[in-house]
């Protein structure tokens, strides 16, 4: 019996894409507050939310290639 063909969007990729532009808008926001503290905390969120994301849209390519490779 073969499986039926999944269409749509990965959640992974998506997820791995949101927390990307996330990180990418804390980024920016670092230059925003005045005081060091604020500019160090707003540069290791977006650094973070950046590897978070990177890491869950790598996972969710290997994943949807595997699967394509599973079908034929």
């Amino acid at each position: 019996m073969k499986r039926k063909q999944e269409k749509g969007l990965n959640p992974l990729e998506v997820m791995g894409a949101f927390w990307i532009a996330l990180g990418l808008i804390m980024l920016v926001a670092t230059y925003a507050p005045p005081s060091l503290v604020g500019k160090l905390t707003n540069m290791m969120a977006g650094m973070i939310l950046l590897a978070i994301g990177s890491l869950a849209l790598l996972k969710g390519r290997r994943k949807r290639l595997a699967n394509e490779a599973d079908r034929r």
